[in-house]
């Protein structure tokens, strides 16, 4: 499947695709909003069986965590065709933080749709990242819109700073993502991480307020840590043009979201 279509990347655990129906609810209401005409339904059983699938003829491991995209296009009738498509073993199983701790660049640039994962998104997240990897030896990109940063290539890109978390609002061209609300939903509810601290454990609350507010690129320094979230987890960046970040909160947000 080429040219214009809308997608979801998808966790894998032990064959089974994780949040499929929210997936799926997100990619029908995207190829609604692009392409008109009705809401697409999805059989969500046949999808997972796919996907098993698709799991096993690339060998993915049987308990490991792998992702996987589903791509939706309209057909020769103008029915809703969906592509399963593999693309990487994970190494952790399940979500997990990245150990890597990428440094980013931003561009400013806008592309239809901007909004939702579609097959533009995935062409502009490609050039772009090869552009920050040859002209400024960052292995990512952050897109920008004024002074406003977007996300980090699909991904949602979120901001820390002092106990509030920050991420661009879906009316100013956020890309929405199951793994967007997740974290909202992790970071800011009354969750307790369990820390251990000298071999003593003790309840140490992670009670984040939340402004759907985007990150200026004038104020990057003001900001304590800059993470994103996609189908593999979270990745904290180590640095964005310039500005250094900390990596203080991803690993318990994360603790929260496998909730």
């Amino acid at each position: 499947m080429t040219g214009h279509f809308v997608y979801q990347r998808i966790h894998t655990l032990a064959g089974k695709p994780l949040h499929l129906a929210a997936h799926l609810d997100l990619a029908a209401r995207s190829y609604l909003h692009i392409y008109g005409g009705e809401r697409p339904e999805f059989d969500e059983k046949a999808i997972a069986a796919r996907i098993a699938e698709t799991l096993r003829a690339n060998r993915s491991p049987a308990r490991g965590s792998a992702t996987v995209m589903l791509l939706f296009a309209p057909g020769d009738d103008g029915r809703c065709e969906i592509s399963v498509q593999f693309e990487r073993v994970l190494l952790d199983a399940g979500y997990a933080v990245s150990s890597l701790r990428p440094k980013a660049v931003t561009y400013e640039y806008s592309i239809p749709f901007g909004g939702f994962p579609t097959g533009f998104q995935l062409s502009a997240q490609a050039l772009f990242d090869s552009l920050a990897l040859r002209h400024h030896s960052a292995t990512r990109s952050v897109r920008r819109e004024g002074d406003r940063l977007l996300s980090c290539g699909d991904a949602p890109l979120f901001g820390i700073r002092g106990k509030t978390l920050f991420t661009a609002p879906l009316i100013e061209g956020a890309v929405d993502s199951v793994e967007r609300r997740r974290v909202i939903a992790a970071a800011t509810r009354n969750y307790e991480s369990k820390i251990t601290n000298y071999d003593k454990p003790e309840r140490q609350p992670l009670r984040l307020d939340f402004l759907e507010e985007a990150i200026p690129h004038s104020g990057l320094t003001d900001f304590d840590e800059l993470f994103f979230a996609d189908a593999a987890g979270l990745t904290s960046l180590s640095e964005c043009d310039g500005a250094k970040f900390m990596s203080l909160t991803v690993h318990r947000i994360l603790e929260a979201l496998k909730k």
